[in-house]
């Protein structure tokens, strides 16, 4: 696995990101290495209240977990091809997912305090497996503002690491945002300036350490996602341990 992305160690090397790449690479085996192959579905009508939030739950942790690993597969393409518009896009979706894990983290946990209904968990399950809100899929339920993630998840971050952590999902998103608009002033990153010839050289790009940002980002949020994996299986064990489930006929309702 590691010669897959010999280049990509070799460039992040090349711009003192040997570090950051290492733990990038070790939390992307470490994600794949929590990826189910198969998780068997209840029949309809086979379901209760308990049983379906614990295969809502299960199905929504390994959509997370595919999806990050998918993302950092992506980044390490992107590092090997020297492409910073890949690897910010990349990156930019990468906390997207990591922050929607961390978010329903943060349900779950609102729930099993009895802070949060079931009917609003149950909903909040339905809207991150089925939402959509394209005109195509007019039946489907609304998706959770990407934007709430970011901010929940932050906040239920600093619930268990302590106000002192600075870790601003948000401050990094606007940023990644901003840089892959084409109204933003992404030539700073995107291009290299020669001032002595007064001109911007576009061929023969390469990632330079004034790219190296775009690393760290994906360093921290690499390891962002097994850290709420791991509150979401613990979160797991406990709902199953959980007893005050209302009584729901869900093969007719």
């Amino acid at each position: 696995m590691v010669e897959e992305f010999e280049r990509a160690r070799e460039v992040s090397e090349q711009i003192g990101s040997a570090e950051q790449f290492s733990e990038i690479h070790k939390h992307y085996l470490d994600a794949i290495s929590r990826c189910e192959k198969v998780i068997n579905l209840r029949k309809k009508g086979e379901h209760d209240s308990k049983s379906i939030i614990l295969q809502n739950f299960r199905v929504l942790r390994q959509n997370t977990l595919r999806r990050s690993v998918a993302l950092t597969s992506a980044s390490f393409q992107m590092i090997e091809s020297q492409n910073v518009l890949g690897l910010a896009l990349s990156c930019r979706a990468h906390i997207e997912s990591t922050c929607q894990l961390g978010y329903y983290c943060a349900v779950v946990d609102s729930f099993l305090n009895g802070r949060t209904t079931y009917e609003h968990l149950y909903k909040k399950f339905v809207r991150a497996l089925a939402g959509a809100s394209h005109e195509i899929f007019s039946h489907a339920p609304d998706p959770v503002n990407v934007l709430y993630f970011l901010d929940k998840s932050e906040k239920y971050f600093l619930s268990l690491a302590g106000e002192g952590a600075d870790i601003g999902f948000r401050d990094k998103y606007d940023f990644l945002s901003d840089f892959c608009h084409p109204n933003f002033c992404s030539s700073i990153i995107g291009v290299n300036l020669d001032k002595d010839e007064s001109s911007l050289v576009y061929e023969d790009f390469s990632i330079d350490r004034k790219n190296s940002l775009l690393i760290d980002y994906l360093a921290i949020m690499s390891m962002i996602v097994i850290f709420f994996d791991n509150q979401f299986q613990d979160l797991f064990g406990k709902l199953e341990g959980y007893s005050s489930w209302p009584s729901i006929d869900f093969g007719k309702t």
